[in-house]
């Protein structure tokens, strides 16, 4: 409900008579400032509907980041209002485990679409000659394969004697993967098409 329809409740609530009548300016402008006031907690109170939904918080997004432990170690230095939704929301949904569907699971919470999963196996006699030839070290290893809608920032004659030659931007990715990937297992991230 906006103004206009507070005020008209307001004035039905009034008693009928002459003491209340609409053409008294005085009574007008209290009316009014009733009706903004109601309209206002109206908005408040429609806005919290959005501020249980960690997807479109705003307000209470410091809350749900302290309930979650957020932002954390793997957190981007100054994230926006869209990086720090998203780590919430991968937080938010992570049921935890160790399958390899978990953490393509936490990548597209964290934005990241079409990702996909390779397998390293260890090379045998029955494989052809094209089969990388992995060794019984490579049983654990597994490559997560992000397309190239990945940002790729390629060192300029401006650039730092520290930054590096070429940067892909997932460092939330990396971090939380190397965070949550199981104990004997290495993951690597793969940036763009394969």
């Amino acid at each position: 409900m906006d103004v206009s329809d507070y005020q008209e409740v307001l004035w039905r609530l009034l008693p009928p008579g002459p003491a209340w009548s609409r053409d008294n300016a005085d009574l007008a402008a209290f009316v009014r400032v009733g009706a903004r006031r109601l309209a206002a907690v109206d908005a408040a109170a429609t806005q919290l509907l959005d501020e249980g939904n960690p997807y479109k918080t705003l307000a209470m997004l410091p809350d749900w980041e302290a309930d979650f432990g957020l932002p954390d170690s793997c957190s981007a230095a100054a994230p926006t209002l869209a990086e720090r939704r998203a780590s919430l929301v991968a937080r938010l949904t992570d049921a935890g485990g160790v399958r390899i569907p978990r953490f393509v699971q936490i990548a597209e919470a964290l934005g990241y679409e079409s990702v996909t999963t390779k397998r390293h196996r260890l090379h045998t006699c029955e494989f052809t000659c094209e089969e990388p030839i992995n060794s019984i070290d490579w049983r654990f290893v597994w490559t997560l394969q992000v397309p190239d809608a990945v940002r790729v920032a390629e060192a300029t004659c401006e650039s730092g004697v520290e930054d590096p030659l070429r940067s892909w931007g997932g460092t939330e990715l990396a971090c939380v993967m190397a965070r949550e990937c199981p104990q004997p297992s290495t993951v690597l991230i793969s940036y763009g098409a394969s």
